[in-house]
């Protein structure tokens, strides 16, 4: 099943927490028309890492599940009471993440492999509950933040999209704003969400997809970028590159 996703309808949801759930299968309907305007450089993108994973670790492929539905999407969208990217729908209309017995080692560097609908609503549960135990009190200013800004806790509006088996989340920040759909990693032991490590999944999907084909470093725009933002860098920038180590998928660092 492939989903198309109506641009025009998506960006007439209200911004931050008000948009409403789907009631009906005709709305649905009017967001995710047909398979033919599917987002070409997603589905290109996915083809390739699911293409190499069959050639080089095609035990990768036994736990990756079926495309998401309409009606997973529908629930994830009124669950998270923001308006979702529409590469996000796209890719989930790919493939609704691997299942938890998936043991290929770490698909999205360095550490994550992509998560299912359910594991994702599950996990953020997990992470607001953290949040309000351990910062009652927080400020709620970073919930109106524009999407890309840092945080120190973890926000309603994030997403969290891979799972490292960590105290680390890979997630897309849907707050409002002109980064609306990056992607970033969160440290719930360390610092939160510095900086986005990709601006959108159709770019995190090439960067990786170029980064296994092509045997190239992977993260070389955000490596960059974090070592351009950090005052006083004890090291040059770093990126990473992927191998294979008995039978799993790893990322080691490398300098740029």
């Amino acid at each position: 099943m492939v989903l198309q996703v109506d641009h025009a309808a998506d960006r007439s949801d209200p911004p931050g927490g008000d948009a409403p759930a789907f009631s009906s299968l005709g709305t649905d309907l009017r967001l995710w028309h047909s398979a033919e305007a599917m987002n070409d450089s997603v589905a290109q993108s996915w083809s390739s890492i699911t293409g190499w994973l069959a050639e080089h670790l095609p035990h990768g492929l036994e736990h990756l599940q079926p495309p998401a539905t309409l009606a997973d999407i529908s629930g994830l969208r009124a669950a998270m009471g923001h308006r979702l990217p529409s590469d996000l729908i796209a890719w989930l209309g790919l493939n609704n993440g691997f299942g938890w017995q998936a043991d290929f080692g770490r698909l999205i560097p360095f550490l994550y492999i992509p998560m299912g609908i359910d594991h994702m609503l599950r996990d953020r549960e997990m992470l607001q509950r953290i949040t309000a135990t351990v910062s009652p009190d927080r400020p709620l200013s970073d919930e109106q933040e524009p999407a890309g800004t840092r945080s120190f806790d973890w926000l309603d509006a994030f997403l969290p999209i891979g799972d490292a088996g960590t105290d680390c989340h890979l997630f897309v920040d849907l707050r409002e704003g002109e980064h609306h759909g990056c992607v970033g990693t969160f440290d719930n032991e360390s610092d939160g969400f510095s900086i986005p490590e990709w601006f959108s999944i159709t770019e995190m999907l090439a960067d990786v997809a170029d980064a296994l084909t092509l045997n190239q470093p992977a993260l070389q725009d955000h490596g960059r970028r974090l070592h351009a933002a950090t005052p006083f860098p004890t090291r040059p920038p770093h990126a990473w590159t992927p191998y294979i180590d008995d039978g799993r998928l790893r990322w080691s660092s490398v300098e740029l």
